[in-house]
């Protein structure tokens, strides 16, 4: 017997975030964790995260993101 209530695939956000709100987010979220790593481990983690999220974001504004994060002592997120 099946259960036609059975929770099989991903539940889609009843109320989508703006693209902005995301991008922010995963910066938010990557600052707290990686501020004060290398840059080059910072980008990559970057990129991999975008990616999850099937976000396009510029190899610039990765770069200059993970150049601010690698600096930062965390919790100081700004959008430049």
């Amino acid at each position: 017997m099946t259960d036609d209530r059975t929770q099989d695939s991903p539940i889609q956000d009843q109320h989508p975030q703006p693209l902005e709100d995301k991008v922010a987010g995963i910066l938010v979220q990557e600052e707290a964790d990686l501020a004060g790593h290398d840059q080059p481990e910072v980008l990559e983690a970057l990129r991999q995260r975008f990616a999850d999220a099937g976000i396009a974001i510029s190899e610039d504004e990765l770069i200059e993101q993970s150049t601010r994060i690698s600096a930062s002592d965390g919790g100081n997120y700004s959008n430049g």
